[in-house]
């Protein structure tokens, strides 16, 4: 690979990746659990993607391609994808919390204590210094706060408030959708810069610079309207035509397909 590729690739990596990692930081997913998971999604796409025709794709073959060892290679193929595997390296504000509800120093009859914020023993300092690592008092309160697991009744106390991050279900959808629609677009794209040009997916996009901020929400509005118009129009056609084309002797093999489309705003001094 040549040093300006390496540069544009690793350019466009970490463009890809930070609006990812806002989404695994507003979760609780830390960096160990990330790790793991890319791991796993380079031992699975090395496997289904990069076989030599004739030939049975081996677990060399798959840390040679990836940079993994073999034995780490088996391990993530022996991985059940159901199995919870990345609850051993939850976040540092979680292990403060979870000392919080089995640590006996800081409860009372099997009960969090309201702690208070300094001291040696028995207080929300030592239990951060026992089980967040290196990672500051100020910035575990910060957090916990934010994300609405504990209370300040007043400065010089914590209070937990809740046992646990439990997303509600509108959350879990969408993320679902999320990784949904952030996986077609990738899926496309990373298809479309191997593909001849007559066999390439439909790929465009619309962007104007310098737009002041009131055309931007006039631009928001019109470009709803129409998006939602065209596929509403489109579903119409695959309903129509799949009812009329799908039957008990039909043989053809089946996709899933269909068209995104994706509303993007930004100001001119953001990265």
């Amino acid at each position: 690979m040549s040093e300006q590729l390496q540069q544009l690739l690793t350019s466009a990596v970490i463009r890809i990746l930070r609006p990812l990692v806002r989404v695994l930081i507003r979760h609780e997913m830390s960096h160990d659990q990330f790790s793991e998971l890319a791991r796993r999604a380079y031992v699975q796409e090395a496997a289904a993607s990069f076989s030599i025709e004739g030939r049975k794709m081996t677990q060399a073959r798959i840390a040679v391609l990836t940079g993994l060892s073999r034995k780490e290679v088996r391990r993530l193929m022996n991985i059940d994808e159901a199995e919870q595997v990345l609850s051993n390296s939850p976040n540092r504000a979680v292990r403060v919390i979870d000392g919080w509800l089995t640590d006996p120093e800081f409860q009372t009859n099997g009960k969090p204590k309201d702690l208070p914020l300094q001291g040696e023993i028995g207080s929300f300092a030592a239990l951060v210094a026992r089980y967040s690592g290196d990672i500051t008092l100020g910035a575990v309160v910060d957090e916990l706060v934010r994300v609405g697991v504990v209370d300040r009744p007043n400065k010089d106390t914590v209070v937990l408030t809740s046992y646990g991050y439990i997303p509600h279900a509108d959350e879990l959808e969408k993320v679902h959708i999320f990784s949904i629609c952030t996986a077609d677009l990738l899926q496309t794209a990373v298809h479309n810069l191997d593909a001849d040009l007559g066999e390439r997916r439909f790929q465009r996009q619309l962007t104007y610079p310098d737009v002041p901020e009131s055309v931007a929400e006039e631009f928001r509005q019109e470009a709803a309207l129409r998006s939602g118009a065209l596929l509403e129009d489109l579903q119409a056609f695959l309903s129509s035509r799949t009812t009329a084309e799908l039957s008990d002797d039909n043989t053809e093999p089946l996709h899933r397909v269909g068209l995104g489309i994706y509303y993007h705003d930004q100001q001119n001094n953001a990265e």
